[in-house]
């Protein structure tokens, strides 16, 4: 198992290639993500608050650039953002439900038990570490759960107990100085046998169990005939294109280039290796080239021109075809929008 702090869950955010990257790499190493559930209040809370600050600044934006504008090019809404307060509230409330629903997904919530709640007030009344620079209780339970994990973890079926890692790179938690070990008041048996395993950053995390992160070129990525085979499937299923132009894609000239998204991630270790890059496309379909007349107008192309933004994983086995999966997230087509959630 992996506890994630609030300080490193908003390095893999949900939809994230980031968490998409971290969860393979933790699949593998047979580790689950985890959080607590005073790290998902706390996460909750500052995304309402980011969300709240966002959409706040959006409608003083928009009102400031019409105010910069002759009335005949004034934006005269803000896309689904209500300008009723009581509605307003509304959709940032269920933007937050959704992001706290996500969480839940992508990770397992560990419940503080009584017992921790209790001893975590204590320590914090007693200043006894982790409960002591003004995080108090809250650090103090977070502590508390994951030593709590480690201790009840169950043996898999070879009879080896896996570790639980926590990554937090709050200095309640490490020792002195630039050490990122656990502090020395921390250790107990567990910590001293392996089963718990404090890491600074969600980086170190993926290192201690043998996948180094690095940044790898995005042009070279879309280069690749395969991940360009998957970006079209991905944009011709989810495109809604009409039966027409299916048709007729099959036998196109396929062009594809990268707008956005300069790099990649990749993990490497134990004979795999697992890349998430995430950006925006542009795909173009000819079916067929216009000439171009004597006055040298016309020419140009017949066919279809998309955009597909979304995220791709990556995952090369030893002498085995790469498995490529893309998550598409907005998809335009001649001006046409679809999202994909």
């Amino acid at each position: 198992m992996i506890i994630v702090d609030s300080n490193q869950i908003r390095f893999v955010l949900p939809h994230s290639p980031a968490l998409k990257l971290f969860s393979a790499v933790a699949r593998r190493a047979g580790h689950t993500l985890a959080i607590t559930d005073i790290v998902l209040r706390e996460v909750v809370r500052q995304h309402q608050d980011a969300l709240t600050s966002a959409v706040n600044g959006y409608r003083e934006a928009h009102r400031a650039l019409n105010e910069l504008l002759p009335p005949d090019q004034r934006v005269h809404s803000t896309p689904r953002i209500p300008q009723d307060g009581r509605m307003r509230k509304g959709f940032i409330a269920r933007g937050v439900k959704r992001f706290e629903a996500d969480i839940r997904d992508s990770f397992l919530v560990l419940s503080t038990t009584p017992e921790d709640a209790l001893a975590a007030l204590e320590m914090e009344a007693d200043h006894k570490e982790p409960g002591l620079n003004g995080a108090g209780a809250r650090d103090a339970s977070i502590w508390l759960t994951a030593v709590r994990a480690a201790a009840t973890r169950e043996a898999d079926s070879t009879g080896r107990r896996m570790p639980v890692i926590f990554v937090s790179s709050d200095g309640d938690f490490t020792a002195p100085g630039k050490s990122r070990d656990l502090a020395p008041q921390l250790m107990n048996d567990d910590t001293r046998k392996g089963r718990l395993i404090l890491k600074s950053t969600v980086v170190d995390a993926m290192d201690a169990f043998g996948y180094p992160h690095q940044l790898v070129d995005g042009e070279g990525i879309t280069r690749r005939d395969d991940f360009q085979r998957a970006l079209i499937d991905a944009a011709i299923t989810s495109g809604d294109l009409p039966s027409r132009q299916l048709d007729k894609i099959a036998e196109a000239e396929v062009n594809v280039s990268l707008i956005s998204g300069q790099k990649g991630r990749r993990c490497s270790g134990d004979g795999t290796t697992l890349t998430t890059i995430s950006g925006t496309w542009a795909i173009r379909f000819v079916f067929e080239r216009m000439p171009r007349r004597p006055d040298g107008f016309g020419g140009g192309y017949r066919g279809v021109a998309m955009q597909i933004e979304g995220m791709a994983l990556i995952v090369e086995e030893r002498e085995q075809e790469a498995a490529i999966e893309f998550a598409p997230q907005m998809i335009s087509i001649h001006g046409r929008d679809l999202r994909v959630f």
